[in-house]
């Protein structure tokens, strides 16, 4: 067991490397029931398909998953979800949303308070910085036995667990063909007005295009936003880019990192999230370069 002091420990496309899938109900359990032994929370990917829908998955084809060449946006989400991850059905954002509960406050502004104060008032003393409503279910239960293609699994996942996390990154995946019009469409309708607007989400990304288009929409810009940054070139612009973007933090790819950069973000009053990070000797050395978030494949072996 590691000392995480005021480090934050996320759960990678839910436990990518113990769950065996990443990105599924399964992943999302398993990570679920490391809450009470300090889990922080998750990081998750989405993606946009042909026909304005967000998927839960990393890559922009199903070749590596599920064994196809076509890309995600070509296809609808249909026919994406003809097909399944070594039996686990492919799920969307909204189906994260429908088992949470719905709530009788406007969450405009508490969740995205929580999800910025739990890096930057609770850690290393940083100073602080007409869509429709998706239908919610109560109690909270999703169950991947209701998938056609479900190899007999009998998995109950109560994504109610979400929100029990003091921090979760969505990463927002793009490309040289995205339809950004189309991503945002998608992105008001998934976040907004809807159950996920309760959870401390930050959302991330590599695209800068996205970022300032999401500065300059006026409700999505209410919504904690991350840089992520994974050439060295880009770290000594990073904390002013991520500024000048609105961002409340900095996603680094980990061996960019040592205690100067660490401390650098700081001086920005920027949180700094290191991914993705399984060598246990390179955990303990950013925990003491207070390192704020710690992505990892392998939670379980660290808590």
């Amino acid at each position: 067991m590691i000392g995480f002091k005021n480090t934050q420990l996320l759960g990678h496309r839910g436990a990518r490397m113990e769950a065996a899938l990443e990105n599924t109900l399964f992943g999302f359990q398993h990570a679920s029931r490391l809450q009470a032994k300090g889990l922080a929370g998750v990081e998750f990917d989405v993606q946009l398909t042909a026909d304005g829908q967000l998927i839960v998955f990393h890559d922009d084809t199903l070749q590596r998953l599920c064994g196809l060449q076509s890309r995600v946006d070509q296809l609808s989400l249909h026919e994406i979800q003809r097909h399944t991850q070594s039996g686990h059905p492919i799920i969307t954002l909204d189906m994260l949303a429908q088992s949470l509960p719905s709530s009788t406050t406007n969450p405009s502004s508490k969740p995205r308070r929580q999800a910025r104060d739990s890096l930057l008032g609770l850690t290393h003393n940083i100073s602080a910085l007409s869509t429709p409503v998706l239908p919610t279910l109560s109690p909270l239960t999703i169950s991947e036995t209701n998938h056609p293609k479900s190899k007999g699994t009998d998995l109950v996942i109560s994504t109610h667990s979400l929100t029990q996390y003091t921090h979760i990154e969505l990463e927002i995946k793009t490309h040289e063909r995205t339809d950004y019009p189309k991503l945002i469409r998608a992105l008001v309708r998934y976040l907004l007005d809807s159950p996920l607007s309760t959870l401390p989400l930050v959302l991330t990304s590599f695209d800068r295009q996205l970022l300032s288009q999401i500065q300059r929409h006026k409700k999505l810009s209410l919504l904690p936003r991350g840089l992520l940054v994974r050439e060295p070139k880009l770290i000594s612009a990073a904390p002013n880019t991520a500024l000048q973007l609105g961002c409340t933090q900095l996603g680094i790819y980990y061996p960019l990192l040592n205690e100067r950069v660490v401390q650098y973000c700081h001086r920005y009053q920027l949180p700094v999230s290191a991914w993705t990070v399984n060598d246990i000797d390179i955990i303990k050395q950013l925990i003491n370069w207070h390192v704020d978030v710690i992505i990892t494949d392998i939670p379980t072996q660290l808590l």
